[in-house]
């Protein structure tokens, strides 16, 4: 509760400083840039919060100009300890799943559609270790599959190596460049196809459902769990936010920023987000924070704003 009134209070001066900085400098935006599958949700939370704040000027740009810095950073991975810079902090606003994925005609549908994969399963479906200290081995693979990952440096590539153990240079198969969404055209094409997507990419979030083309891959779960595969969202978010499914990476997405070089409106709209924006993560397939971290969140941006001159 005391969470909610401070969060409501700082929304307040916030944006009361914020409209008197529109005011005198009209002609500035913030920019946004960032991991790229995050952007129809940083869109949608762009929109409402022009709604109570017409004077913002929040603009997502993939591609900044010569002498552009992004005011707001997406992040979708654990930064390594000397991926921010000193002046850096992070933001989180919300979590992102990635489940695995295939072609419908893939015969691995029915070789694990009773039982389904396992963590252990997965590891070895997905993921290469060399020991080159070892005698090499043939071992004839259970199911013949084409593993789809992004590049190395992708967050979703970062995020899905270290949730199971290992370095992204660890995962099997080929490499998709561009957008995430690339790795569904990659799986249509492919009847032995496998890949892990967020569920931004893999459901229509108009219609909750699993998009035509791609079938989930059976896993192993309990059965307060198994609402995931039924191939609606929203029970799909909900589970996840409810339970740890060890076959299934979440992740926090955030705005890596400088507290100390950023202008009034930046905080505003990260007090927002962190208030009013929550309403809208699922409706884009993204999840919420649990009350812990978001009352953290909450305590953290305080005293930030609080050190503003």
């Amino acid at each position: 509760m005391k969470t909610n009134k401070f969060a409501q209070v700082l929304f307040a001066l916030l944006i009361s400083s914020t409209c008197l900085f529109a005011q005198n400098n009209g002609s500035e935006s913030v920019f946004i840039s960032g991991t790229k599958f995050t952007y129809p949700l940083i869109e949608k939370w762009i929109a409402e919060y022009a709604k109570v704040n017409p004077n913002s000027k929040l603009k997502i740009a993939p591609k900044l100009a010569a002498g552009q810095t992004a005011d707001l950073n997406i992040i979708a991975h654990q930064p390594a300890k000397d991926e921010l810079k000193a002046d850096q902090a992070i933001v989180y606003a919300g979590k992102y799943a990635l489940l695995p994925v295939t072609n419908p005609a893939n015969p691995i549908l029915l070789g694990a559609a009773k039982k389904g994969f396992n963590k252990k399963e997965i590891d070895k479906l997905f993921f290469e270790v060399v020991d080159y200290d070892a005698e090499p081995t043939k071992e004839k693979p259970k199911f013949a599959a084409t593993i789809y990952a992004r590049d190395n440096q992708a967050c979703a590539s970062t995020a899905l190596a270290g949730y199971f153990g290992h370095l992204t240079s660890e995962i099997r198969g080929k490499k998709v460049l561009g957008d995430d969404i690339y790795l569904l055209s990659a799986l249509k094409k492919d009847s032995i196809g496998i890949a892990y997507n967020n569920l931004g990419y893999l459901f229509d979030t108009n219609s909750r459902k699993l998009k035509d083309g791609i079938a989930l891959l059976p896993l192993d779960l309990k059965k307060n769990t198994k609402d995931i595969l039924t191939g609606n969202l929203d029970f799909v978010i909900d589970v996840l936010e409810k339970n740890q499914i060890e076959t299934v990476p979440v992740e926090k997405i955030g705005f890596v920023y400088s507290p100390v070089n950023s202008r009034k409106e930046v905080t505003a709209f990260l007090a927002w987000v962190l208030t009013d924006g929550q309403k809208f993560n699922h409706d884009k397939g993204f999840l919420n924070l649990d009350k812990q971290l978001l009352a953290e969140q909450n305590n953290n941006l305080q005293e930030r704003f609080l050190t503003l001159k």
